[in-house]
């Protein structure tokens, strides 16, 4: 895979996602309806519907390949432009990208407020062939106001070490298996010689992250109407400004 070319300068790991300004037919339901959703998606999983709910504000959106038979839950269908709700339009993001890669084996470890999607194979073994280490992908989806919405998606690198039997490894078993120095050395936070990289985080930024949204700077959102985000290839640039 050919480099990526970037202007001199500070970059951050946010790369700007691109929403379509389009009206999106989802099901509604009156928020009071339901105090908890945590029954209610429950209930779905069971089902087997292809259907996801979020509340916003005082009303709570189904959606998803199944969304109309939530009709029979209370939910009725409206169209509803995607952008007055950029809240809802951030959870989109991050859905839209982790089925995605799911639909690419990627594996997702459930987490509070971001999702992380770990590669099907692993990235690098130890070299006595005792533990394998998976790349993952951590991703936030962000907005601001300026004079126009924009909205952002954070991406990191992290690990997963495992062992031959696919166990995850804190890093007293990985010590253990006498393996600490060389799983850091993979992760590219240790040099070959075993001193600290202090270009680990520019390392990964160009050869990892990168490269990670240039292969997937494009994807379908779990909507009606085959509506996708895209994502610029050149991440948000830092502009630091001078005190008058």
């Amino acid at each position: 895979m050919s480099s990526i070319s970037l202007d001199p300068g500070i970059y951050a790991n946010i790369f700007r996602v691109i929403l379509p300004d389009t009206l999106v037919a989802v099901m509604v339901a009156p928020s009071n309806a339901f105090l908890s959703l945590r029954e209610l998606r429950a209930e779905l999983e069971q089902s087997g519907w292809t259907a996801r709910v979020y509340r916003c504000y005082d009303q709570v959106f189904g959606y998803g390949q199944d969304m109309k038979r939530l009709a029979s839950k209370g939910f009725q269908l409206r169209k509803i432009r995607i952008l007055d709700y950029p809240q809802w339009c951030a959870r989109l993001i991050t859905e839209g990208l982790s089925d995605h890669l799911k639909e690419k084996g990627y594996q997702e470890r459930p987490g509070k407020a971001r999702t992380t999607l770990f590669e099907p194979t692993p990235y690098r073994t130890t070299t006595n062939g005792r533990l394998q280490a998976f790349r993952g992908y951590d991703l936030r989806a962000i907005y601001v106001r300026q004079n126009t919405l924009v909205f952002g998606l954070i991406v990191d690198v992290c690990w997963e070490i495992r062992d031959a039997n696919g166990q995850r490894c804190n890093s007293v078993e990985i010590a253990r298996y006498g393996a600490t120095v060389e799983v850091a050395q993979i992760q590219e936070e240790f040099l070959p010689d075993g001193r600290i990289n202090p270009e680990v985080s520019r390392i990964r930024f160009h050869t990892q992250i990168l490269p990670f949204v240039r292969e997937h700077k494009e994807f379908p959102l779990p909507l009606e109407g085959n509506i996708k985000a895209m994502l610029e290839e050149t991440p948000i640039r830092v502009i630091l400004g001078v005190p008058s």
